[in-house]
This record gives C-alpha cells, structure tokens and sequence, in this order.
C-alpha cells in the first residue's frame, strides 16, 4: 500500500509539473502559428523544448530550430509569412502583426515576406553579420554562393553593420563575407542565384 500509494503522489507530481510547464507555455504573447511543415522543428524556451507541427503556436522568445533536410513556414499574421531553411535558428522578438518587431536570425536562411507592401510597421531582421530594417517588403537572407547574403525581391531594406551600410531596392543584393565585413553594394542577383536561395527556404 505504501509503495502504491508512493507511486500514485509521484504521478500526481508530475501531471502538476506537467500543466505548470504547458501553463507556461500559454502564457506567454503567441508570435504566430506553423503553416507549413517539412521534416522536424523544434521550440526551446529555457531549459524546456517541444517539437513543433502543423498549427501549432509559436511563442515571443522562443528560439525555433529546424533540423536538416527541414523546412518550416511560420504564418506571423494575417499578411506576413516567415519562410526557415534547414538548420535554421532564429528567435522573435516582439509581436509583428501590428507593429515592428525584431527577428533574431542565429544561422541558416530565412525569408520574410509581408503582402501586400506596408512601409509601416518596419521590422528588422538581426543576424551576426549585419542589421536588416525591413520595411514592407520580401526579403531573403542567408548563405548563398559561398557569403551571406541579402536579396530583397520587393520593397526595400537597409543592410548595416559597423564597417558600413547599403540600401537595397527590389531586384538587388549584397554580399557580406564574414561577420560584420562591410556590405558590398547593391547589385542585381542572377536567376539561378535568385532560385538557388529561393529553394533553400521554399
């Protein structure tokens, strides 16, 4: 009886730890919601991680991670979609449906994609290699032949770090070779580059 009744307060203790643990995870302001789905994906907060799927939630803070091979779409709103390519890691920062927001970019590739333009609110995209302010606009950063790099196919986007800056219009690009190196400047992008880094979140 004793072992039991031992058995049945170690279940109870761990469904209460269990819906604290899930009662945190609601708590906390939703950035959006999975659209898309291919291979694995997770979501860490803290010590804690789950497994991400088709619909559900994702959270402010919460570092997203996608495995190899893998894709993931995150719907932001009713307008915006955030496009990751495998081994991608990145974080949101703040709530971006009605206002800016900040989207850490650990590694890997992303693109951001807002419909139809709006110069406002402008969000920016963080990443060891330079400071994104995007406003309004589609936009891919990532590796790609070799450098990161940052293509806007609509709008406009101000690249920046501290060894310089560039403006980029629709149908231009720039390079940055190693984190923080100065941005080269704008320049139109080929097709088969333009493919090659739509491919690679899409």
């Amino acid at each position: 009886m004793i072992d039991r009744r031992h058995m049945l307060l170690g279940f109870g203790a761990a469904a209460i730890a269990g819906c604290k643990s899930l009662d945190a995870w609601a708590q906390s302001a939703a950035a959006g919601t999975v659209a898309g789905m291919q291979g694995n994906a997770t979501a860490r907060r803290g010590g804690e991680q789950r497994s991400l799927g088709m619909g559900q939630q994702i959270f402010v803070s919460e570092r997203i991670q996608t495995a190899a091979s893998s894709r993931l779409q995150a719907r932001l709103g009713p307008a915006t979609q955030l496009y990751m390519g495998e081994n991608t890691r990145v974080m949101i920062d703040n709530h971006l449906v009605q206002r800016g927001g900040t989207i850490h970019l650990g590694e890997g590739a992303v693109m951001f994609e807002r419909s139809p333009p709006d110069p406002k609110p402008e969000v920016t995209i963080r990443s060891p290699y330079a400071l994104l302010a995007v406003r309004g606009t589609t936009v891919f950063a990532g590796p790609s032949n070799g450098v990161f790099g940052v293509f806007v196919v609509l709008g406009e986007v101000d690249v920046s770090n501290g060894a310089g800056s560039v403006r980029l219009r629709a149908g231009e690009g720039t390079n940055i070779a190693t984190p923080g190196a100065r941005p080269t400047p704008a320049a139109v992008w080929g097709d088969a580059r333009i493919n090659d880094a739509m491919r690679a979140v899409r």
